[in-house]
């Protein structure tokens, strides 16, 4: 029976090659036996080097490996011809699976046995590591029903290189998180719903050049309607004027009393909004307005970045969170610009920035540093400096109209 169903599995491969990843996750190679334990490990060694799998390649790889004798020169190409349909492959693979856990709880049990013949046998010491051996075989029974395959390090380094999925070319791709911070009243918000609405207008928020319009969800949890609504019609204007349109790509919700990211409703809510609306950008905070405990406690920082991470699995977005920088000053004798609270805001972002005024700061000359207060996790194009005034409330610290030439950052943060 066993023996039927190794061929079975075999002769699927064979003729659904596209299987094979999934196959071999739930029975590897070890699991099978005899001949057939040959076939698949030159399988799985064709599948690793990206190699067309059919009964002639497959015994050209037995020959080369020096195998194909061991089995007979037409073993695979009569096992192809017992071809099964795939609709079978499941019940098949359930019999390969629960033979293996078989065969393991035989060679526990003979191991049991002889460890109670030892002359030092210890009754608890032998039925704990039993009992340890079985709830292995429980879970990898409870996880061979996942489709999931883990690749090996050769198979995860083939092919090309994946392009970046930018969402803002040379600044965000889709599954970056990234804080930015700053002290009170120099215009980090300002900044922040600048960037939520040039993404929705198709507008690079630093350089001003035209990028694809972006979905863009902006959840405020700090500023009333009245106050959010004046901020956003004249960011909207600026749009307009640059020939950018966000009207119908960025959605508000306005909550000034907060939420509660820690409470499952708060939870379910903003949740329910990312995965109903798919942006490619969420942008909210401030981070101590997500919930209600003490901000520097660790464990509802933990709860809130694990919410933030459901929301940016749900719509494959990048995450763009605003957070206060704290009152403490630097060696330099300069305001720290890292987010207030628990450490873990600097460990959980790839990318962590704020706004600083610069020593020239004045009324007249609102020029501020844009400094990295983490190692970025990849190079990056951000700008060295920004000042307010202009078609935009920001614009790089150079003349509007010319080349915006910004630095590359690159960090080894982890």
């Amino acid at each position: 029976m066993i023996e039927a169903s190794e061929r079975a599995v075999i002769a699927v491969i064979l003729h659904k090659p596209d299987l094979t990843p999934n196959v071999l996750a739930r029975v590897p190679c070890e699991q099978f036996t005899g001949s057939n334990r040959l076939v698949v490990e030159a399988i799985q060694g064709m599948r690793i080097a990206r190699k067309a799998i059919d009964p002639g390649t497959v015994t050209t790889e037995m020959s080369r490996r020096g195998t194909l004798a061991r089995v007979g020169a037409d073993y695979v190409h009569r096992i192809a011809t017992e071809f099964i349909s795939a609709d079978t492959l499941p019940y098949h693979l359930d019999i390969l699976a629960d033979a293996w856990r078989l065969r393991r709880l035989f060679q526990i049990g003979q191991r049991i046995a002889d460890a109670t013949q030892a002359s030092d046998a210890d009754s608890t010491t032998i039925a704990q590591t039993a009992a340890e051996h079985i709830q292995g075989i429980l879970d990898w029974a409870e996880a061979d029903r996942d489709d999931l395959t883990t690749l090996t390090l050769k198979e995860f380094l083939s092919g090309e290189d994946e392009p970046y999925d930018w969402v803002i070319p040379g600044l965000l791709e889709r599954g970056d998180r990234f804080v930015l911070t700053g002290s009170e009243g120099l215009g980090k918000s300002v900044l922040f719903r600048q960037i939520a609405v040039a993404a929705a207008a198709g507008i690079h928020p630093f350089t001003l050049a035209r990028i694809p319009p972006q979905r863009v969800l902006y959840v405020d949890v700090e500023n009333p309607r009245a106050k959010l609504r004046r901020a956003l019609k004249s960011l909207r204007l600026a749009a307009k004027q640059a020939g950018g349109d966000p009207d119908e790509n960025l959605w508000i919700e306005c909550h000034p009393p907060g939420l509660d990211l820690t409470q499952p409703a708060d939870e379910a809510w903003l949740v329910s909004r990312v995965t109903a609306l798919q942006p490619s950008i969420l942008v909210t905070g401030p981070l101590y307005r997500l919930h209600a405990k003490n901000p520097n406690d660790e464990e509802p920082a933990r709860q809130v970045a694990k919410v933030l991470d459901r929301c940016r699995s749900a719509a494959n977005c990048a995450l763009v969170l605003e957070a206060h920088a704290g009152h403490a000053l630097e060696s330099n004798g300069k305001r720290t610009i890292r987010p207030t609270g628990t450490s873990l805001w600097l460990r959980w972002p790839e990318f962590g920035h704020g706004i600083r005024a610069t020593e020239d700061f004045r009324p007249d000359n609102r020029v501020v540093e844009f400094v990295s207060w983490r190692g970025d996790r990849d190079e990056r194009d951000w700008p060295k400096r920004l000042r307010q005034g202009g078609s935009w409330p920001w614009v790089p610290a150079t003349d509007p109209n010319s080349e915006w030439t910004p630095h590359k950052v690159l960090g080894g943060a982890s």
